[in-house]
């Protein structure tokens, strides 16, 4: 090869070249972000509208129906999603994959400016945002004090924790949750108000016209320009007490006639519990293009600082770390893959008991890998669990190439041939098989590129990690290992007689044995041929039949030694009662979970703040526990979570589900939707569902997305009366809201800080329906009129949230598993409706996570058919034959037989991992027959009988053949014993690459000869035929 012949030439010119390339490439390295995944585009948007106090069936019929229908003709949406809560509109739109998001963004709003004046007035302006991964939190800290309340604990995050950790380098906010914050709170008393015939819109109004800053032009002089703003500010409970609503019979009514106003806090719309007190809850996000462990890092640099000016006995917790976890999983990726060069190096060593010639395969494995790293950084992959794996992968594979050279190269050396020769023979003999190989193994990658969903953007760095070393490894092939044999390379005689020549010399007897057992093997298979393919294709059958008896799942669930849980109590549960219930979780979690399987613990319950407030109302708990360390516990996660669902069980009236943490979705294992335009009806359906599915053993956590009805006052206005009064909706709603609901009026300012002055009836009083009916409206002629006189208040039940899909209403079961797996569970609840009554105009699909499993076999199968095809046409045009790339294709389905009995050998189930290593093995188990075909070819070619040229090939190559499988099943090994974090993800991926692997390489030893001199004699027999046909 000219590659090879200029690296043996220029041999100084080529290590100087690898030392630019090594220096460049630990550069890159130390360039490299850290991250958890990598970089993925969801290709999620979503339509945020908020109409303040207005009830979910309204909020469908004015804000989401028209929404919907606005943006469902946006290009490339396949799914519209839409939930309407009380006060607000929800609506996710799901587009293909490898949409542009940024233009689909612009799109929306385009579509939204055409019906923003047929919104109600009084609704916000749609806030249109597209799904970033790294709006998600990085960690969550708790803080907690004995000697501090909820007020003092809130005010001190917010004034001195706060703006610390957002000064941090990396961080793009930090959102606190719980505790109390100070507002100056008017509390009206509806008697008085009503007396003075005054409505709670006039205190609302005198306090707003009674503040502002409002800009008035600008006064030019001679000298100077001046600016001219009006500011009227509130500065103390007085000017607000002081402020004349009205004159009654001349004399002026303030409006601390009407109202108490005092300094006091928000009313508590949630709570946090801290490691078993009341406290704060920390969400730390950082910038969309920082690295995650680098900010992490930073922040809790930070942290001792912070603490050290705190009060005495303040204490902040880490909740969750993503950053421990990403650097957990990449270090134990990291070990693996130190694991696998040593075993890869021992089996290099047994199979050549040369030292010299092991330190040069040795030196390809780093070199390759290191290189590798500057391809990544060029190609702006970062290191991540994906890619990591995808190294951890390729250590065995590296070396594949490199084996084949060095051995050919030992091989003509072996025939007294000098080391120059031997390097630029043995190189080029073999140059075109391991190019092959190498291309065989890429392409059946790049049919996973082109996945068109999550599983394709999740392997992309994978394929292009493994992809990019397999490159630099055959390079490194032709080039560093045939001058390293030049220099360092020699025959080792062993005439020292010690306990290691002793030990190399029982290897090298072994080796014989081996070999001998081999040729008696083939020698019986290539004259018993039908044997041999029958009994092959009886055991292919065979577990064909073990892969139905597997389990099946989507992904395998990682114990990140995190559990999140989210609970609910019945609907409409004061935020009082729903203390009492986080009270006895605590007390549950306490009693379940030992003190030295935990580390702490975190309950935030009642409404959220902010973007994920929608649908988490009063009755919300959310748990969050921090357990220690997987390979400290004697307990699983998931044997943890079984323990504390037998408790959960027993409260009366809750529900609850389990989360995964780290994963892309908080969707459930399963979710049947009951699609119907009679929600009601569909609701009926979905608890007949429910009660079968409870029924069945391993599916937990079940529960319906619809939540109980809640109770709900309605005011039906008398439009007649609202005519004759000259009254608008508008006026009647805005002082009701006022009223109950309450409103900010202003802002009251001390010390540079401003606090909310918030105005609303007093509590006792806005509690009480009577209160509600005695509401004074003033008239625009004069007078007033009470709303009982108006208006007809009755009490009613209704839905806290309504759930749409593609602009039709639904209700789903959702479930989780736990001692089940996906496969099982999707086909006993297809039992289930089937053997249900479903009406003709109601419609059920599967969602959930088992959608998401069924979409990606489909893809991947598709890619297997691909790889398969590629891998042919590429050896196809290498052989210059469509007959040997066949004979070649047999070692796939002999690599099928063994992932299969593996994988049920080892209890794993099938999963999308296991399949993305069926894909893989396509590209590994054909380069033994590559190898093994290319050699007999080379003998056949140089007149030698067929049979002698089989025999002869097949025991030349048995060494390189099994060298290059072990060091691949061993480099899997690390992978698939689960030593670490992480490790449960990819160890299904390696099994099925060790068992596959495995299987064809006994097999393909056989086999592949056998089917070698079928097609060979068959072809012959074609030949003779077409001769007589012609001589005819």
């Amino acid at each position: 090869m000219l590659l090879t012949r200029f690296s043996l030439k220029r041999q100084i010119t080529l290590v100087m070249i690898y030392a630019v390339i090594i220096f460049f490439s630990f550069f890159s390295l130390s360039q490299l972000k850290i991250d958890f995944f990598p970089d993925i585009t969801f290709p999620f948007a979503g339509v945020i509208t908020s109409y303040s106090g207005v009830g979910p069936d309204d909020i469908e019929n004015l804000i989401t129906r028209p929404v919907e229908e606005a943006v469902s003709s946006v290009k490339n949406i396949e799914k519209v999603n839409s939930q309407s809560y009380k006060g607000s509109s929800v609506v996710t739109l799901e587009f293909k994959y490898g949409t542009d998001m940024d233009k689909a963004e612009n799109d929306i709003r385009k579509n939204l400016d055409y019906i923003r004046d047929y919104l109600p007035a009084d609704a916000t302006e749609p806030l249109v945002f597209v799904f970033d991964p790294s709006m998600m939190p990085i960690s969550y800290f708790s803080i907690s004090s004995p000697y501090l309340g909820p007020a003092e604990i809130r005010r001190l995050t917010e004034d001195k924790i706060e703006p610390l950790l957002e000064r941090v380098d990396g961080v793009a906010s930090v959102q606190t949750m719980g505790g109390q914050q100070r507002q100056i709170n008017v509390n009206i008393n509806p008697v008085l108000l009503a007396s003075y015939d005054l409505s709670p819109n006039d205190v609302l109004q005198t306090i707003q016209l009674g503040s502002g800053l409002q800009p008035s032009g600008a006064i030019q002089t001679s000298v100077k320009n001046y600016n001219l703003r009006v500011l009227s500010e509130y500065s103390s409970l007085d000017q607000i007490k002081k402020m004349i609503l009205t004159y009654k019979n001349g004399v002026p009514v303030y409006i601390s006639d009407v109202a108490n106003v005092v300094d006091d806090y928000k009313e508590n719309t949630n709570e946090v519990r801290a490691d078993y007190g009341e406290g704060v809850l920390i969400m730390i996000m950082k910038q969309s293009d920082a690295n995650t462990v680098l900010t992490s890092r930073k922040v809790k640099e930070a942290i001792p600082d912070i603490i050290a000016g705190l009060p005495q006995g303040t204490k902040l917790s880490v909740i969750w770390d993503q950053s421990e976890f990403i650097m957990k999983s990449v270090n134990n990726l990291r070990d693996s893959a130190l694991i696998a060069f040593i075993f890869s190096f021992a089996v290099i060593y047994f199979f050549l008991r040369n030292i010299r010639g092991s330190i040069i395969l040795g030196i390809s494995i780093p070199l390759s890998v290191i290189a590798t790293f500057a391809v990544m950084y060029a190609a702006n992959i970062t290191l991540n669990i994906i890619s990591m794996a995808g190294l951890a992968l390729a250590i065995g594979m590296l070396v594949d190439n490199s084996i084949v050279v060095l051995e050919n190269i030992y091989r003509h050396h072996e025939m007294e041939k000098n080391l120059m020769d031997s390097a630029d023979i043995g190189t080029t003999e073999v140059g075109m098989a391991i190019t092959a190989s190498t291309l065989t193994t890429i392409a059946v990658f790049l049919p996973v590129l082109f996945v068109p969903n999550i599983t394709g953007q999740l392997f992309k760095d994978m394929v292009l990690t493994i992809s990019y070393s397999l490159v630099v490894s055959l390079i490194v092939a032709v080039t560093i290992v045939p001058m390293m044999a030049t220099r360092i390379l020699k025959l080792e005689m062993n005439k020292k007689d010690n306990r290691f020549t002793r030990i190399k010399n029982k290897m090298g007897d072994w080796l014989i044995k081996l070999s001998n057992y081999y040729s008696k093997t083939l020698h019986w298979s290539i004259y018993h041929k039908k044997t041999v393919l029958i009994s092959v294709t009886v055991l292919f059958v065979l577990s064909l039949g073990l892969a139905a008896l597997l389990g099946g799942e989507f992904m395998p669930k990682s114990d990140q030694g995190l559990m999140y849980v989210v609970m609910e109590s019945p609907s409409g549960t004061p935020i009082e009662r729903t203390r009492m219930y986080a009270y006895n979780i605590e007390d549950i979690i306490k009693e379940t979970v030992g003190k030295e399987d935990f580390e702490s613990l975190s309950i935030f319950y009642g409404e959220r703040e902010g973007l994920g407030a929608f649908g988490v109302t009063s009755n919300t708990i959310e748990i969050m526990v921090k357990l220690t360390p997987k390979e400290k516990r004697k307990t699983s996660q998931f044997e943890i979570q079984d323990g504390l669902r037998e408790k959960f069980d027993k409260i009366p009236g809750v529900t609850y589900i389990f989360q995964e943490g780290g994963s892309f979705t908080t969707e459930k294992d399963i979710e049947v939707k009951v699609i119907g335009f009679d929600a009601a009806g569909a609701k009926v359906i979905a608890n007949e569902l429910k009660s079968k599915m409870e029924k069945v053993n391993g599916l937990v956590d079940i529960s319906l997305n619809t939540k109980e009805t809640t109770p709900e006052l309605q005011v039906h206005l008398n439009k007649d009366l609202l005519n004759h009064y000259n009254l608008s909706t508008l006026q009647v709603a805005g002082n009701i809201s006022t009223a109950i609901q309450g409103k900010v009026a202003s802002q009251f300012r001390e010390a540079g800080d401003e606090y909310d002055i918030y105005v609303q009836f007093a509590k006792e009083y806005r509690n009480k329906k009577e209160s509600l009916e005695q509401i004074e409206l003033a008239l625009p002629t004069g007078g007033r009129v009470k709303l009982k006189n108006i208006s007809t208040i009755v009490e009613e039940q209704s839905s806290p949230t309504i759930f749409r899909e593609n602009q039709s209403r639904f209700v789903s079961v959702g479930c989780g598993l736990s001692g089940i797996d996906l496969s099982a569970a999707v086909t006993t609840i297809k039992k289930i409706i089937a053997d249900t009554p479903i009406p003709s105009d109601y419609q059920i699909i599967l969602g959930g996570t088992a959608e998401d499993q069924q979409e990606a076999y489909f893809y991947l199968g598709l890619a297997f058919i691909a790889a398969v095809l590629l891998v042919y046409m590429i050896m196809a045009s290498q052989f210059e034959s469509l007959v040997d790339p066949l004979i070649i294709m047999f070692t796939v389905p002999l690599s099928i037989i063994g992932v299969f009995i593996f994988l049920a050998i080892t209890g794993t189930s099938f999963s999308v991992m296991a399949l993305v290593g069926i894909v893989m093995l396509v590209g590994i188990a054909v380069n033994n027959g590559i190898v093994l075909v290319d050699y007999i070819n080379q003998q056949s070619h140089k007149g030698m009988e067929l049979y002698e040229a089989v025999k002869l090939g097949c025991k030349a190559r048995m060494r390189p053949v099994l060298m290059t499988a072990l060091t691949t099943i061993l480099g899997m090994v690390p992978l698939a014993i689960e030593l670490g974090s992480g490790s449960e993800t990819w160890s299904p991926l390696a099994r099925a690459v060790i068992g596959g692997l495995t299987a064809t390489t006994i097999l393909t030893l056989i086999v592949i000869p056998v089917l070698y001199i079928v097609f060979e004699r068959a072809g012959e027999r074609v030949k003779i035929y077409l001769r007589h046909r012609r001589a005819k």
